[in-house]
């Protein structure tokens, strides 16, 4: 978290533990039957593969263009991430291809609309 307050990009050497801290609460919630929802940027297959514990675990990748997502990021206050690292992350990005299990979400829409859309895709009715 320091290095991405100070504007530093991360490596995949940083971003490991953090991915193994995250599978191992993933596998936890899988194995007690606990429904829970982990937000993160998974940026590249390798690690939403990962990530993926079984099928039971789904991935949702929200897809928003650069210009979209600076903006939203300039509106976020008191976040630890530095806005200037987004075109690191877009560099990093690969986005979920035919065929990888994550549902892909187009961002521009109302929060609100986003959870209907999310909710409706992974058959969630409350």
């Amino acid at each position: 978290v320091e290095k991405m307050r100070r504007g530093v990009p991360l490596t995949d050497q940083d971003r490991w533990p953090w991915l193994e801290s995250l599978r191992e609460l993933i596998k936890r919630c899988v194995a007690t039957g606990e429904d829970a929802v982990l937000a993160c940027s998974a940026l590249k297959e390798a690690y939403r593969r990962y990530l993926q514990v079984n099928a039971e675990v789904k991935l949702v990748f929200l897809r928003g263009e650069y210009a979209l997502i600076a903006k939203q990021l300039r509106r976020r206050r008191g976040h630890f991430m530095n806005p200037g690292l987004l075109q690191s992350q877009f560099a990093d990005l690969e986005e979920p291809r035919p065929g990888e299990a994550s549902i892909v979400i187009e961002l521009g829409r109302s929060p609100r609309k986003l959870v209907q859309e999310i909710k409706s895709k992974l058959r969630i009715r409350h």
